[in-house]
């Protein structure tokens, strides 16, 4: 057993060359922003919905940056390079709070209609409009209004 380990560590080895087979390493210096969106939107523990790889790409669309299909973190970041001022972010934000108003929606209606289920569904409903409202702190601090 031990030598058909040691065989295909030295097949991999042989096979990857100069680190073509590891992780690429994302060089891009993302602004302090990028990982409070992330942090609060991205996990649906955290935000109530799940903001799935076409989510992300609509949200692209809505700001004219044209994003790849690829994993989710990945779009997320190629999404978000595509912000450089307090207008577009602002245009993002205002994007994804209506991705997350239209994936609550069902949520609302599910626990007006089943009462019995209106504690599971207002529990993402809070955690959503949590998300919702961090946005604008997220303007505020990030992008604060220049004095002129």
């Amino acid at each position: 057993m031990d030598d058909l380990r040691k065989e295909f560590e030295n097949f991999m080895a042989e096979r990857c060359v100069a680190n073509e087979c590891g992780e690429e390493e994302d060089s891009y210096e993302y602004p302090d922003y990028v990982e409070a969106i992330n942090s609060e939107l991205m996990p649906p523990v955290k935000s109530g919905v799940y903001i799935s790889r076409w989510d992300l790409k609509m949200v692209g669309d809505a700001i004219d940056a044209s994003i790849a299909m690829d994993a989710r973190a990945r779009m997320f970041k190629m999404l978000m390079r595509s912000v450089h001022d307090k207008e577009t972010m602002q245009k993002l934000l205002a994007a994804f709070e209506s991705l997350v108003d239209a994936k609550i929606e069902p949520y609302r209606e599910m626990a007006q209609s089943y009462p019995a289920s209106a504690p599971i569904f207002e529990d993402k409903i809070e955690k959503a409009e949590r998300v919702k409202a961090s946005f604008n702190r997220i303007i505020e601090t990030y992008f604060p209004e220049s004095e002129e």
